[in-house]
């Protein structure tokens, strides 16, 4: 199927860069305002980094969870944010999410028909922790897409690596959770993936693009904004790449950014992140391309600590779209029971269900020694969770692959991984013994209630995330950094880029993980897609007078 390209003489009220949640949301909003918009998308895929995404959206006071019966306010999402945000929150724009994001929500559900609901059951991150937290009502996903619906646009639609993207967070949770892959139903899942029916991000990324296709929305793939072309001191069009042609697009409106994070792009990387990490689990296209054209012409950036850390490995021989498959532990494998992670003096660092506190203790560093404490490190564990949970397209059960580092004994896997000996000896035997009792005395893992939903085995009483390690062989995974979001362009409450000397700047906006967090240093699964949602549908509205 041919794709028009755009030509030299197109001119429209918007233009939105990027494919993911930012740019359809605003591209969808523009058009509801009578506004002529088109979506410019480097790859040669529609969806962006939404589409690998876990696809939650957070939004306190909805009317869902209203309609449920569940008592929510403004008020209290404000305060459980306002913790998160630990003093870095961007005032203004955290009160406008507080304020717009139900309008914005109700917006998306009722006009353009994305199938919302409540995750039944599905905690805020600090439950019980934090000032206003809840214990469900906040986030959402959507029903399951039919990617087929599509018919010749099918192929156009970015995939995701993952099986999680053939199911629902309330699904996985009646089977046990993600730490019990035995129990799902995989005739269900079968029958999903033969029918190429996706959940999760990779679901929320289909049901935008049907709702762009169905508004006969514009979108044009493989076309890349160079730069951003200026008028009488406003922001008035684009320069893109086609077919190794450079030519301006223009735009009446404005420009909207929404191209994910700079995480792919390793010499902004390296300049913003503090451990200098460039492997990710996003697509490749996501390489920090509105910090480069925005910063051209004078916008301020902002860079913040971001304690939310994944740590990857990669299985040899699996790829996705041609480059390595890496897969992320955080949250999720370093949280089921029977593993620990360890660094290079077999000392635990921290609660490995949580990837705030991972991510904060992999910034601890050694003045004497002078090097970063707990980088590199390693995940360990035995038998029993290979036999009971896999790792990665390992399933349960299934004989270790020659690839997985393993010892008979846990002074010999030690040696094999150049980790202390005794170091690792102790660590497991003190760790054996919370698990006897269900409580880490140490690091308290298991009591988060969200780590419990999204990284335990809830078959597993009385903690869902602790475990012993006592069956051999032990197995050790050296794990890398992943690189981590920690700059993006200062936004206002309309969602107006900010040039460096404090003004916005017209006619140029930005939205998603483009722009700086809102809510300041914290994580809260939903609130990147949340934000994007939600400053997409604002910029459109600024954009149009509205």
């Amino acid at each position: 199927m041919t794709i028009p390209s755009p030509g030299p003489n197109m001119e429209v009220d918007i233009v939105c860069v990027g494919s993911g949640m930012g740019a359809s949301c605003a591209a969808l909003a523009a058009q509801a305002q009578g506004l002529e918009s088109v979506i410019l998308e480097k790859s040669d895929r529609f969806g962006g980094g939404t589409a690998y995404s876990y696809g939650i959206v957070w939004v306190g006071g909805n009317h869902l969870a209203e309609a449920m019966g569940i008592q929510d306010s403004k008020e209290e999402a404000y305060e459980y944010l306002h913790h998160l945000a630990a003093g870095h929150e961007i005032e203004t724009n955290l009160r406008a999410y507080i304020d717009k994001s139900p309008e914005a929500l109700r917006f998306f559900c009722d006009d353009v028909g994305i199938p919302f609901y409540v995750v039944p059951g599905f905690p805020d991150y600090f439950q019980g922790m934090a000032r206003g937290s809840m214990s469900e009502g906040r986030n959402l996903q959507v029903r399951p897409f039919e990617s087929k619906s599509l018919g010749e646009w099918h192929g156009l639609l970015r995939s995701a690596p993952a099986v999680t993207h053939r199911t629902t967070l309330d699904e996985v949770t009646s089977w046990g959770g993600r730490a019990q892959p035995q129990n799902w139903d995989r005739a269900l899942i079968r029958e999903r993936t033969q029918n190429d029916i996706r959940t999760f991000g990779a679901g929320l990324s289909g049901h935008l693009m049907s709702a762009v296709l169905s508004r006969e929305i514009p979108f044009h793939l493989e076309t890349p904004v160079q730069s951003l072309s200026i008028e009488a001191g406003r922001v008035a069009g684009v320069t893109v790449l086609r077919d190794g042609i450079e030519f301006n697009i223009k735009a009446r409106k404005g420009v909207i950014l929404a191209t994910g994070p700079n995480i792919r792009n390793e010499s902004l990387t390296k300049r913003f992140s503090e451990l200098h990490a460039t492997e990710s689990l996003l697509p490749h296209s996501v390489d920090g391309d509105a910090i480069t054209i925005a910063g051209e012409i004078g916008a301020a950036v902002s860079s913040k600590p971001a304690f939310q850390q994944d740590l990857l490995y990669t299985i040899p021989g699996e790829d996705h779209y041609g480059t390595p498959l890496y897969r992320g532990v955080t949250n999720n494998e370093s949280g089921f029971p029977h593993s620990i992670l360890v660094n290079l003096d077999g000392k635990r660092f921290a609660d490995e269900s949580v990837g705030q506190q991972v991510g904060a203790t992999l910034r601890n560093f050694d003045v004497r020694q002078h090097r970063y404490t707990n980088v590199p490190c390693f995940m360990v564990f035995d038998q029993t969770y290979l036999d009971k949970y896999g790792l990665g397209s390992i399933q349960p059960r299934q004989k270790a692959p020659d690839w997985l580092i393993q010892n008979q004994t846990i002074k010999g896997l030690a040696q094999v991984l150049g980790v202390n000996r005794e170091g690792l000896t102790k660590t497991i035997q003190r760790f054996n013994r919370f698990a006897a009792t269900g409580k880490d005395l140490d690091f308290g893992r298991g009591e988060f209630p969200f780590a419990n939903s999204v990284s335990g085995d809830l078959t597993r009483e009385p903690n869902p995330n602790l475990g012993p390690l006592n069956k051999p062989p032990y197995y050790g995974l050296p794990l890398e950094l992943a690189a981590t979001n920690l700059s993006g362009l200062m936004t206002n409450e309309s969602a107006q880029v900010i040039h460096l000397r404090g003004h916005a700047i017209p006619g140029l906006y930005a939205c998603g993980s483009t722009s700086a967090h809102y809510y300041g240093i914290g994580y809260q699964a939903g609130c990147e897609l949340g934000g994007a949602m939600t400053f997409g549908y604002l910029a459109a509205r600024h954009a149009a007078g509205a």
